[in-house]
């Protein structure tokens, strides 16, 4: 696991934390959802496969196999 996708866990489970409590106001609940539906996002994006995209060395195709 990357720190990134780390962090991003690490903000998932701060900001669950923060909308099961029942002391925030309807405001602070809108804004702590907009940033966990953020983070979550951003931590589909770093476990999915086009992210490992730019790691990758492209491989040129075989040429055609020519007929005898």
């Amino acid at each position: 696991m990357t720190l990134d996708a780390f962090i991003c866990q690490e903000n998932i489970s701060l900001y669950k934390r923060f909308l099961a409590d029942r002391n925030i106001s309807d405001v602070q609940r809108e804004i702590v959802g907009k940033m966990l539906a953020d983070e979550e996002a951003k931590l589909l994006d770093l476990f999915s496969p086009s992210a490992d995209a730019g790691n990758v060395i492209p491989i040129a195709p075989f040429p055609p196999a020519r007929k005898h």
